[in-house]
């Protein structure tokens, strides 16, 4: 099996740590970030079982400053990269059109459609001496302007529907690099945001994550698909 060096963010819980864990235990290198490494006990043990595999990075991803000083961690520790999942994400709940609070609508806009862009700013370069280098960008079956019904989450929604479209921007951008990117919807996922009732576990999601993109070619940068591999309609 091919080994890669896979940076991660949002890796302290859910489906971030489930990636980490997973991919870990496959042999890659994974440069975990987290925003609060003292509170992500659990990624501190995994990095403890697997040293020299799991390499942790404090980050908060709406701090340009911060990125850069992640990416030149990996620089030095790595020379390169081969995955980068932005995963990273916030939700605001029980929003609905007369309680928006701009506030919250721009720090959600900010963790979940503005930071992947400024991550990937600074970690192409990496992918660039990368093997197969692809972008994996994080988003939601609710980023789907064909698939939307019902009301509320308006700050997810749009932030990921905005997701959607600048990672096709990017996606093209990037296709004579040879960088593939692609947009993952992780499914309904029993993780703080999900809840409880979700069918999935992270587990069974990150699972079929990292199988889907296993197989991808750069013939499917621009894609919008599931953790199952299905095609998503915008």
């Amino acid at each position: 099996m091919t080994t890669r060096r896979v940076f991660l963010t949002g890796s302290n819980r859910g489906i971030g740590l489930a990636l980490a864990r997973l991919l870990a235990r496959q042999g890659h290198t994974v440069f975990a970030a987290a925003r609060r490494l003292r509170q992500a006990r659990a990624l501190r043990d995994l990095a403890a079982a697997h040293p020299g595999r799991v390499h942790l990075l404090a980050l908060d991803v709406t701090d340009e400053a911060a990125i850069a000083r992640a990416a030149a961690a990996v620089q030095a520790q790595a020379g390169g990269l081969d995955w980068l999942i932005n995963n990273a994400g916030v939700l605001v709940r029980d929003e609905r059109w007369d309680t928006l609070d701009p506030a919250a609508m721009q720090q959600v806009f900010a963790v979940n459609a503005i930071a992947p862009f400024i991550v990937a700013k600074h970690f192409v370069p990496l992918l660039r001496a990368g093997r197969q280098p692809l972008i994996c960008q994080m988003t939601s079956v609710m980023g789907s302007l064909a698939l939307t019904e019902g009301g509320g989450y308006y700050s997810y929604r749009g932030s990921k529907a905005a997701l959607n479209m600048m990672s096709l921007v990017l996606a093209h951008e990037l296709r004579p690099l040879g960088i593939t990117v692609v947009l993952m919807h992780p499914g309904w996922v029993q993780t703080d945001m999900g809840g409880p009732a979700a069918p999935l576990t992270p587990e069974a999601s990150a699972q079929g994550i990292v199988q889907v993109l296993e197989g991808l070619t750069p013939a499917d940068t621009g894609r919008y698909l599931t953790w199952e591999g299905r095609t998503l309609p915008w």
